[in-house]
């Protein structure tokens, strides 16, 4: 083992003390974790609840109903995908906000889903919700660590910690993440012959290896197993506040005074090798502040095994939070962790006693058929059957007096035995149990209550999204854990990334891609990490959701011509993005080739018919500039020809006008004979009328000359 300098070493008690007062803050949460981690997924039963069982006679069956409803939201939760949103931080100078720094977010962003959600990750985030909903807490880790065996790169990697409960924070810390507290850390345990291989046997001599029944507090540093003989090793990290100047420059840039100074004397050399002619960045302002550093210890009961100055900037174990609550005890505030099924712990108890209820009575039902006095039992073995063998049909025969020598002694008859009723309040019990269960948790059926008849397809997804809400202060809890992870990985990937390579990356539509970064006309990954802001946000593709979504834009689709010729031209990726079957990477990607090809296609049309057009004018010109050349300078033929045009051009004008002329005269023609028809027939009725007129007079003078007669 190497030595290390007595100033570390002598922090040995220090460092001891705080591990086990984070231990005794935390042991409450530590026993509520591992107690309904056994509750859910083991037994609902204790061992004294089976005992008692057994001792009154009852059946030792249990009705777990708790774990269906967290499977039930690991089950939503497995295909779901927090969003990520990398920008620059407040206050960032516009300066710095070009293409480079853009596509530097992009590329860290693409990054940062690549490391959450890769298949190499052992599904982290389903097991830390599991954590989440069974224990209340969980813990991840941040770490580096090289590529492979032969290589000197290293990559930056985010694991569950396997015993989130052997893990511990400083008590004062307030975040969610606990990563203001001044430390953290991890413990494993390793058998005292691994122990001694690795650091030696030294180290073992003092330690007392206490029995791990006879603890009080249930934590020793050394303990006896079951076989072995074992030895707690504890990953400390603490923090170290050195005080220091900082200088913002000109640039917009702030750096130590430190860098400041160190800059300016590469600065100077380049100067001198004229390879620079600008004035350097100035100071525009100073001030003192905190730099804060981790420092790793990794200990043991007796010693300090090994100290490191990391490049850490965060705590690496954030702390991901379920559902706490913070409550007052004698004064002094505690942080009480919660599963989600912490308030159902008695109605499962309700159920499983309602069920071993229900089960004794099912045991101690009574199997005799009839009740029959000893004398009654006739003597012949032939009618003996009837009793013994109730399921066939036959005839109870009894002995209706005691003897012949006793006539007058009658036997009672032989009667059905009634069956005591099991008691309703047990079945009901059992019964409400779930619907109590649905109550507590909140977790209910959305649908419920509500005419099936009259709800569609998307009502009842809608309906059941929304009977899950009470799971969302979990998810929150995972989200904010994940947000502080993606902070230290953005602080860490200018430290470690600093060689050419190519850095995995996953864009927001699943496809996997490698960049190169810190090579000649790609991206270097120098920034300054104060300059960038992560931000973690709970995702919405659940598969329901996506259901929905497909289904509106359907519906969109059929009820407007112009979304659907829209949709139809540059949504197909949005359909696919939300379609959740078999192959649909897969088809995503012919679905790029396919519209890509399009694409050409369409552009290739273009350009053929800009050919065209160009082709035609090219014609018109030249038929122009042809004619043009004709009227400047014709031959005897083309001026023999133009005439001959010419006259051919007034010829027909004369010809056309001719015929209007005839027309024109035709109509005025047909004009005039109609008018005189008319005036003929005019002249007619006049003559009529005047000849009428003349006979009415006649009449009239011969009238008067009868009566002057008579």
């Amino acid at each position: 083992m190497p030595q290390i300098a007595s100033k570390y070493t002598d922090q040995l008690p220090d460092i001891k003390l705080n591990i086990e007062k984070s231990r005794e803050y935390n042991a409450d949460n530590v026993k509520r974790y591992h107690e309904f981690k056994e509750f859910v997924f083991k037994s609902s039963m204790t061992d004294d609840e089976i005992g008692t069982l057994d001792a009154i006679g009852k059946p030792t069956i249990e009705f777990n109903i708790l774990e269906a409803y967290i499977s039930r939201l690991r089950g939503e939760f497995s295909k779901q995908q927090p969003s990520l949103n990398v920008r620059a931080a407040d206050g960032v100078p516009l300066s710095m906000l070009n293409k480079d720094f853009i596509e530097t977010l992009d590329v860290i962003e693409s990054h940062l889903r690549a490391i959450f959600f890769d298949g190499d990750n052992d599904k982290l985030e389903y097991d830390v919700y599991t954590d989440l909903l069974a224990g209340g807490f969980s813990a991840l880790w941040v770490y580096t660590d090289y590529v492979n065996e032969m290589s000197f790169e290293q990559n930056i990697y985010v694991d569950r910690v396997f015993d989130p409960t052997m893990c511990g924070w400083d008590p004062l810390a307030r975040e969610s993440h606990k990563g203001d507290g001044g430390y953290c850390f991890t413990m494993h345990p390793m058998t005292r012959d691994d122990f001694e291989k690795d650091y030696g046997s030294d180290s073992t001599k003092d330690m007392k290896f206490y029995n791990a029944s006879g603890n009080i507090d249930g934590f020793r540093w050394s303990y006896k197993g079951e076989k072995d003989e074992i030895v707690l090793v504890c990953d400390y990290y603490v923090k170290v506040c050195k005080s220091a100047k900082i200088y913002k420059l000109s640039n917009g840039h702030t750096v130590t005074a430190k860098e400041y100074d160190e800059f300016m004397v590469k600065w100077e050399e380049l100067v001198v090798a004229r390879e620079v002619i600008e004035q350097p960045p100035a100071v525009i302002e100073e001030r003192r502040t905190e730099i804060t550093t981790i420092e790793k210890f990794v200990i043991c009961e007796t010693c300090v095994i090994k100290h490191d100055k990391t490049n850490y900037k965060f705590l690496p174990i954030p702390f991901i939070d379920g559902n706490s609550i913070v409550l007052d005890n004698a004064g002094t505030s505690y942080q009480m962790t919660r599963p989600y099924v912490y308030h159902a712990k008695g109605i499962q108890r309700l159920k499983n006693f309602a069920g071993q209820s229900l089960g004794n009575e099912l045991e101690n039902l009574v199997q005799s058929k009839f009740i029959v006095a000893l004398e009654s039992l006739p003597d012949q073995p032939e009618y003996l059957k009837a009793y013994t063998n109730v399921q066939k049909a036959d005839v109870i025969t009894y002995q209706h007096f005691l003897d012949e020598n006793r006539p007058d002694v009658i036997l009672p008859p032989p009667r059905e035995v009634q069956r005591t009723p099991i008691p309703p309040q047990i079945s009901d019990t059992f019964r409400m149990s779930d619907e109590m269960t649905q109550a507590i948790l909140g977790s209910y059926d959305g649908a419920a209550g509500i005419n099936n008849a009259q709800m569609s397809g998307v009502s009842f997804a809608r309906s059941a999204m929304q009977s899950n809400s009470s799971s969302l202060p979990y998810i929150v809890g995972f989200i904010k854990g994940l947000n502080r992870v993606a902070q230290i990985i953005v602080d860490l990937i200018p430290k470690y990334y600093r060689t050419p390579r190519s850095l995995p990356v996953l864009s927001p539509s699943g496809k996997r891609t490698y960049v190169e970064i810190n090579k000649k006309g790609s991206l270097y990954m120098n920034y300054d990490p104060n300059s960038l802001q992560v931000n973690v946000e709970a995702g919405v593709n659940f598969a329901m959701q996506k259901e929905i979504a497909l289904q509106t834009i359907t519906t969109l689709m059929q009820s407007s011509k112009i979304f659907d010729q829209f949709m139809n031209e540059n949504g197909l990726q949005i359909l696919l993005d939300n379609i959740d079957i078999r192959g649909i990477d897969e088809l995503k990607e012919k679905a790029a080739e396919f519209e890509k090809k399009l694409a050409e296609q369409s552009q290739q049309a273009q350009q053929m018919q800009q050919a065209q057009m160009q082709s035609e004018q090219e014609k018109d010109k030249m038929m122009m500039q042809e004619a043009q050349k004709i009227l400047q300078s014709p031959t005897p033929e083309q001026v023999e020809m133009m005439k001959v045009e010419e006259r051919s051009k007034t010829d027909a004008a004369e010809i056309s006008i001719k015929q209007t002329n005839a027309e024109t005269n035709f109509l005025e023609v047909l004009a005039s004979i109609r008018n005189d028809e008319v005036n003929a027939e005019l002249k007619h009725a006049k003559l009529a009328a005047e000849n009428a007129r003349t006979l009415v007079d006649q009449l009239g003078d011969a009238s008067s000359m009868v009566d002057s007669e008579y």
